[in-house]
């Protein structure tokens, strides 16, 4: 079961009890294990068990990964290592992903000292597959400014930024201290002094920009992506990566 299938059976009421707040990051967290469908209290009992049934069919992303994996095989991974700012050598890509150092064989096998999450393993191989091109453009853009954005507009902001401000408005000092650690202070171009850059592949650096609340306004959150972002990933892609970023910092706080 997919996402958007699982979406489908929920009550899609985006009530607001459960921690994931709205019904498509409650499906999301299903999938990836961090949620429970007694978390939430407007689905029946029948219908948990059917959900229920329904998720331990079938692991779509392990299929998923599999899938990837065979076209890796048809990839010339030295052909393609200066395009996607990794090294090559006996055989392999090496660089980071999420931080986190990994390699990648000419069979798709994916090797990391750290763990990685089904969703990692999947986003790496995409990185690979979709192979991108040999440079970034230096122009930040909105989601929506990138090709099919407009049409996940709602959904990135639902399941990206307006996580993200949350995050801010509720651990703004912590938050701040660990991205100086692990991000780049972004240049005086936006009117925050609460941006960063963080780089979740070597050709794929996210913009943070946060604005705290005031007398006049609430806070706000946008997220800005170097516009060749769209030749390493499409605009769903992105969505699903900026979501394990979120995941990635919050159990770091």
């Amino acid at each position: 079961m997919n996402p958007v299938e699982l979406y489908k059976k929920l009550p899609r009421t985006n009530c607001g009890e459960c921690r994931q707040k709205a019904c498509m990051p409650f499906a999301f967290a299903l999938l990836k294990g961090e949620a429970a469908l007694a978390d939430c209290s407007c689905l029946a009992q029948e219908e948990k068990a059917d959900i229920a049934a329904s998720l331990t069919k079938f692991d779509w992303r392990e299929d998923l990964i599999t899938n990837l994996m065979e076209d890796i095989k048809k990839i010339h991974l030295d052909e393609i290592s200066q395009n996607l700012g990794a090294e090559y050598s006996d055989g392999k890509l090496h660089f980071k992903c999420f931080g986190r150092d990994v390699s990648v064989g000419s069979e798709g096998e994916i090797q990391s000292k750290r763990a990685l999450t089904p969703w990692m393993r999947m986003l790496v191989l995409f990185y690979i597959k979709n192979g991108g091109h040999s440079g970034l453009s230096g122009k930040w853009v909105l989601h929506n400014e990138l090709r099919g954005g407009m049409m996940k507009h709602k959904a990135f902001r639902r399941e990206c930024e307006e996580p993200l401000r949350e995050l801010f408005d509720c651990h703004l000092e912590k938050l701040s201290r660990m991205l100086d650690g692990c991000a780049a202070r972004c240049p005086d171009e936006f009117a925050t002094r609460n941006a960063w850059v963080v780089h979740v592949f070597p050709r794929l650096p996210i913009l943070l920009l946060y604005w705290p609340p005031d007398v006049e306004f609430d806070s706000q959150v946008t997220i800005r992506f170097d516009s060749s972002a769209d030749t390493y990933f499409d605009v769903e892609q992105l969505i699903f990566l900026v979501v394990e970023l979120l995941t990635d910092i919050e159990a770091s706080l």
